[in-house]
């Protein structure tokens, strides 16, 4: 009786290894699939951005430059239209 109960929680014990390796594996599937299809949907949107852009009319006003100079009282910022180059 020994012997058969011996056998019995090593076959146990084993099928419990084989079951947790089984789980883990598809854990792991699972994990890869969802992270492929946010990787998936992110790149979508990044090409989707990306080609709105490209088509996106150009803005109408002109660049504009930023001119900074030292006074005594400290800097002054200003902004002025982009004059030809």
């Amino acid at each position: 009786m020994t012997a058969t109960a011996e056998f019995n929680t090593s076959l146990l014990g084993a099928l419990a290894r084989a079951a947790g390796l089984v789980l883990l594996a598809v854990g792991a599937v699972l994990a890869f699939m969802f992270a492929f299809a946010a990787a998936l949907v992110i790149g979508l949107l990044i090409f989707g951005a990306a080609l709105a852009m490209r088509f996106w009319p150009p803005r109408k006003g002109g660049d504009e430059v930023f001119e900074a100079r030292r006074t005594p009282t400290g800097w002054v910022v200003e902004t002025s239209a982009k004059r030809g180059v």
